[in-house]
């Protein structure tokens, strides 16, 4: 088994506006990462412009969350375990936005599609690594939240029930690891512009908002403060 002294974290949706930008500023710290997306097109992007200014790249997981099956993860587990030896931070960064629409108007796949990369691949990724996360100590499950669509639920459907789901288990996870090493906690970074946020409201513009520069080091800060 390989190890690390470095901490290691993994982002999901890590080829999306806000996580490239954790994987950029994870590395920028001095921790090693592990970039998961199903766009495998965008993490070669990320990889290569790391790499070209001088910084060490991230391994690079292309992963679907909708077509992953329980094996895949646990196969995953096996490789970070074999060339890591530890995972300090789990982000659970990915999600999935069609379009805003009325709960029974939303077609039946990508219902499943939503709540399978929102809800249901981060519970597997999270079963799956957990060991890992328990043996390296003072670590983190991080799910990243938006509240929005909690205060104001109206036709957010799927991607609704997910970001609910992803606080319950947040909380739920919290209460039965206890006091054990590993925390877990949400974070809502607030309004940033990205591809989900163009899918919800499509008249939005990136000058209306903070740059994602800002919006990850506030994540990244809100992470290392620890669970409140």
């Amino acid at each position: 088994m390989n190890s690390t002294d470095r901490p290691v974290w993994l982002v999901t949706g890590a080829a999306g506006t806000l996580g490239s930008e954790l994987v950029r500023q994870v590395i920028a710290g001095g921790s090693d990462c592990i970039a998961l997306d199903r766009d495998e097109a965008g993490l070669n992007r990320l990889h290569d412009e790391l790499a070209k200014s001088g910084q060490k790249p991230p391994a690079l997981v292309p992963l679907d969350l909708i077509g992953a099956a329980p094996a895949d993860y646990d196969k995953l587990a096996e490789t970070m375990e074999s060339e890591f030896g530890r995972l300090d931070r789990l982000v659970h960064n990915a999600a999935m936005l069609v379009a805003l629409r009325p709960l029974v108007h939303q077609p039946a796949d990508e219902w499943m599609k939503v709540l399978q990369t929102g809800l249901t691949g981060p519970y597997l990724l999270t079963s799956a690594l957990l060991p890992l996360l328990r043996e390296t100590g003072d670590s983190q499950v991080i799910f990243v939240s938006d509240d929005h669509c909690l205060d104001k639920p109206a036709n957010w459907a799927a991607y609704g029930v997910a970001q609910a789901g992803r606080k319950w288990m947040a909380s739920a996870l919290s209460a039965e690891l206890g006091s054990a090493s590993t925390k877990v906690q949400t974070i809502d970074p607030g309004p940033f512009y990205s591809r989900l946020r163009s899918a919800a409201w499509p008249v939005a513009r990136p000058d209306e908002f903070d740059p994602i520069a800002s919006v990850a080091a506030r994540v990244i800060a809100d992470i290392e403060g620890g669970v409140k």
